[in-house]
């Protein structure tokens, strides 16, 4: 919605100062209901940063280019994260269990990152100088998204839901992997962070640099995303399966680096194949409804339906590597049918476009003219 009316470089700047707000507040939290209510304010921060994203991915790329510039700031996103790993493990270790400043560890930890988002705000502020608009094009709102979603974009909900099931896959590994490490191998929290960052830093932007790569073949133009989904799908489910049988720290970090990049493909494949689903006109508010829909689901219950399922686990040691892989295994076999059914229409549905192709039109009937935004 607001990307229509501010520039979208000074709108992620102010994603971003949000996010810090949130993620310095959430540091200095004196109480329950406090920490709730920062962490609430950083995830409005960091959701609305990938729609402006998006746009302005939206309009500097076209055609096949199109799927690796989305996979490039998927995986960009990912690498961040596990940097971010890095970054609390090394300072865990680093105060080794003292105050710094008064603080806690966990305090002090949680702050120092929040720096680093200082010099993002100025290095976006810095690009948005003197830019209008990013896309010549003229765009609608969240209303007119919905209603195309309603009518010609119902195609759109098998993917929203295949991306969904990824991205719990994904949360549930990402919250529960540092505490897996923890219970059945004891490693300390410091060592456990570094080594989900450095499992994370290399198999998150593999998985979504491969999907960028694979979409982006003039081969894949007619199939479309489902082939590449079904696949990373399938290879999650053998992942899961290593981790739920051994109780090899190596082995650990390898199936967990299977399942994260297995995953991270998969995802990454359902946001680049919705891309030439939508007309350039509604594609950001498309873009913020499916980055809505399938965070609610992914991150909302992806880790909560695994601490459920770890809970009715007697094995208080591997007990919670099981569970991960069962919640796996169950979103894989639900998806993988939802996602060759999706290419099923990509294929024979008659206003559905391949990646090399021209988006689909707007409708008729929203047609009418707009003022174009400078």
């Amino acid at each position: 919605h607001w990307g229509r009316r501010i520039e979208p470089f000074r709108l992620m700047a102010l994603c971003v100062a949000v996010w810090t707000v949130g993620g310095a507040a959430f540091a200095l939290a004196s109480s329950y209901e406090a920490l709730m209510a920062a962490r609430m304010v950083l995830g409005v921060g960091q959701a609305a940063f990938a729609p402006a994203a998006l746009m302005i991915l939206g309009s500097s790329s076209v055609g096949m280019g199109r799927a690796r510039a989305v996979s490039m700031f998927t995986s960009g996103s990912a690498a961040g994260r596990s940097g971010s790993f890095f970054l609390m493990g090394a300072i865990l270790l680093l105060v080794g269990g003292q105050t710094v400043a008064g603080l806690s560890p966990w305090r002090s930890a949680s702050l120092i990152p929040i720096l680093l988002n200082l010099g993002l705000i100025g290095g976006l502020l810095w690009k948005a100088r003197g830019r209008r608009m990013v896309s010549a094009e003229p765009t609608r709102g969240l209303r007119t998204a919905v209603s195309w979603l309603a009518g010609d974009g119902r195609a759109v909900f098998g993917l929203m839901g295949a991306s969904a099931g990824c991205v719990l896959s994904i949360q549930a590994a990402g919250a529960w992997m540092p505490s897996i490490l923890a219970r059945a191998h004891e490693l300390s929290s410091g060592h456990a962070a570094i080594a989900i960052g450095g499992v994370v830093l290399v198999a998150a932007p593999a998985g979504h640099l491969t999907a960028g790569w694979l979409l982006g073949l003039e081969r894949m133009k007619a199939s479309g995303p489902a082939p590449v989904m079904a696949g990373a799908l399938a290879v999650s489910v053998l992942a899961a399966f290593g981790l739920m049988t051994t109780t090899w720290l190596p082995m650990t970090l390898a199936c967990l680096s299977l399942l994260v990049a297995s995953s991270g493909m998969a995802a990454a494949s359902a946001l680049i194949g919705l891309q030439p689903l939508t007309p350039d006109p509604i594609r950001s508010g498309v873009n913020a409804i499916f980055l809505a829909a399938v965070s609610v689901v992914g991150v909302g219950l992806g880790p909560w339906v695994t601490g459920v399922v770890s809970d009715r686990n007697i094995d208080t040691r591997f007990g919670l590597a099981t569970s991960l892989a069962c919640v796996v295994m169950v979103v894989a076999a639900v998806m993988i049918p939802l996602a060759l059914w999706q290419g099923r229409r990509w294929i024979s549905g008659p206003n559905a476009p391949g990646f090399g192709s021209e988006p689909p039109r707007m409708p008729v009937a929203f047609n009418s003219p707009i003022r174009r935004n400078t």
